[in-house]
């Protein structure tokens, strides 16, 4: 075992508990299993920090990006580049996606796009080898791990420069080579930027051109991703900007009939003309905006991973984005810190209902807590105000817990309560109501003990 090995292996001793899946929100889906962030690029394996990162912050998660020259050479495939780089992303308990990279613009540096037969053979080999249960699991012993999601061609709608026809031929040659490999892997266009930033649901015509597959089931989900601003995609007396909002807008204008799944490999409230603490108020919004993304129906979870931009980088190299003043040890900004606070509490639940269309409320369990989620804002929910009512509160509960965006901002002790109103509220933001029941209490009241009785052992 190297060095490099050794230490993330130490660094990750028992935080494999988060599992190994690519799963959608479904019953039983915990939060952390479907947040991470990007890039680590082109298998470097020199980004030890940004995989304790996602540890320290409970994010299991990460987006793979690859170049050209990385994942095609001398007419071939060259998927074992990322051998080295997959093997610190399992024992660092972080499951990958992976996403080829390619602009318009490289056609004019002598790197065409490539034709169906080229990105059939990618998708061929790169799921060949990295499924679960592909042929570098099998050589390196690990059961039941690998990448299931795989992505090409990130944010084509901001230079517009690839042919739509040749988009769509060359997104359908990668679907029909992972496919041909596990038809349960899963296949989707890098992100698309133009929904949110221009309010351009077409994405610049590349969803029309790709809404066939869509419907016809070779690609999965749309990515979309999600930058608020108070000027340009405000959240305040607004919802269009929403990830709800944006993926029900592209697949109306993009003809995509298909109930598709939705991603978002990158999303975040953009610090201009706010301060920090501002936009992690708005912050805490976007998660759970991203989080509990819908299909037709209303109510079925449509998010498979939601990605803060970015995670990894500094406020001194990022302004409007970073999310930490040092990556080793992680040290986050106010919006850092309101991202552990959600993965923190949210640890062991998954959702039980979701409404972010009328009630912008969400409900979650596990683990012995109860969780209420209400995003309190004008448009985003039929009852903005000051008060909320926490119903059903589960028997044996004994403290209800009021977060915001800055933590727990009030501890109610309960003694058989079924319903607590909480009056007093901030109005323009979200809050996370938490029931603890009995159960846990005495767990960690057992664990306290146990230690006590430890100290006094002989």
């Amino acid at each position: 075992m190297n060095k490099i090995t050794q230490a993330i292996s130490l660094t990750v001793a028992g935080l494999l508990s988060f599992g190994h899946h690519v799963l959608a929100l479904t019953p039983g889906q915990q939060i952390g299993s479907v947040m991470g962030g990007g890039n680590f690029t082109n298998g470097s394996v020199t980004q030890i920090n940004q995989f304790l990162a996602l540890q320290t912050i409970g994010a299991s998660m990460a987006r793979m990006n690859v170049y050209p020259q990385y994942y095609y050479a001398n007419g071939q495939p060259t998927p074992e580049r990322l051998d080295s780089v997959m093997l610190q992303a399992y024992q660092s308990g972080v499951t990958p996606i992976l996403l080829f990279e390619y602009y318009g613009s490289y056609a004019n540096n002598g790197q065409p796009l490539g034709d169906y037969n080229y990105w059939y053979s990618i998708g061929h080999d790169f799921a060949e080898r990295f499924r679960p249960g592909g042929v570098w699991a099998q050589a390196n012993g690990i059961q039941d791990w690998g990448i299931t999601v795989y992505t090409a061609m990130n944010e084509p709608d901001v230079e517009n420069l690839i042919d739509k026809t040749a988009y769509r031929n060359a997104l359908e040659g990668l679907a029909d080579g992972v496919h041909a490999v596990d038809t349960i892997l899963k296949v989707n266009p890098g992100g698309f930027a133009r929904a949110n930033s221009n309010s351009d649901y077409s994405l610049r015509g590349y969803g029309p051109a790709i809404a066939e597959l869509y419907n016809t089931g070779k690609l999965d989900g749309i990515d979309l991703h999600t930058y608020f601003d108070v000027q340009y995609s405000p959240m305040d007396g607004m919802y269009k900007f929403s990830a709800q909002s944006n993926f029900d807008s592209v697949k109306r204008v993009s003809g995509i009939t298909a109930d598709v799944n939705f991603y978002s490999t990158e999303f975040n409230f953009k610090k201009r003309l706010v301060t920090e603490e501002e936009a992690a108020k708005g912050f805490l919004t976007a998660i759970w905006d991203h989080l509990g993304v819908v299909k037709n129906d209303g109510v079925t979870s449509a998010t498979q991973f939601a990605f803060p931009w970015s995670l990894f980088n500094s406020t001194a190299v990022d302004t409007n984005y970073g999310m930490n003043s040092s990556l080793a040890p992680w040290t986050p900004t106010a919006r850092g810190i309101t991202l552990q606070t959600v993965l923190d509490k949210t640890r062991g639940m998954s959702f039980v209902s979701m409404d972010p269309k009328q009630t912008g409320e969400y409900k979650l369990s596990g683990s012995g807590k109860t969780m209420w989620v209400w995003q309190n804002r004008p448009f985003w929910t039929n009852h903005a105000g000051t008060s909320y009512t926490v119903t059903g509160i589960p028997p044996g509960a004994y403290k209800l817990e009021v977060i915001g965006w800055d933590g727990v901002r009030q501890t109610i002790p309960l003694t058989g309560e079924t319903s607590v109103t909480i009056n007093q509220l901030a109005e323009k933001e979200t809050y996370m109501f938490v029931a603890y029941t009995d159960t846990i209490r005495a767990e960690v009241s057992n664990g306290e003990a146990s230690e006590a009785g430890n100290e006094l052992t002989p």
